[in-house]
């Protein structure tokens, strides 16, 4: 008997394990990091930063602080970004949409 219940909460211990742990994106959401701060606000309409504001706001904020987009410059941003969009699990879509935002509200490089 005390066999048994070992061995039913390892496999659950295990099962658990599998179940929280990080999964890849089906399809990446990262962008060309050659997006700057003038591309991005000449591609993307304001409709369209607005919705990648909110996007970020439910995906990024769900897990973490959220940073301030004027806090980085494009380059720094585009690291993060390609780090964390698929842990995000958003679509391309959507990764392009929060890219957009973030790179049109980055902070100036000098």
């Amino acid at each position: 008997m005390n066999r048994i219940v070992v061995i039913s909460g390892l496999g659950l211990v295990i099962a658990l394990g599998i179940a929280c742990s990080p999964k890849k994106a089906a399809t990446p959401a990262v962008e060309p990091a050659m997006l700057t701060k003038e591309v991005a606000l000449q591609q993307y309409t304001s409709a369209q930063i607005a919705e990648g504001e909110a996007l970020t706001n439910a995906k990024c904020g769900t897990c973490h602080k959220l940073y301030a987009a004027g806090q980085f410059a494009a380059p720094r941003w585009h690291q993060v970004l390609n780090r964390m969009l698929p842990k995000a699990k958003t679509t391309e879509e959507e990764g392009k949409l929060i890219r957009a935002y973030i790179i049109a509200n980055s902070r100036a490089v000098n």
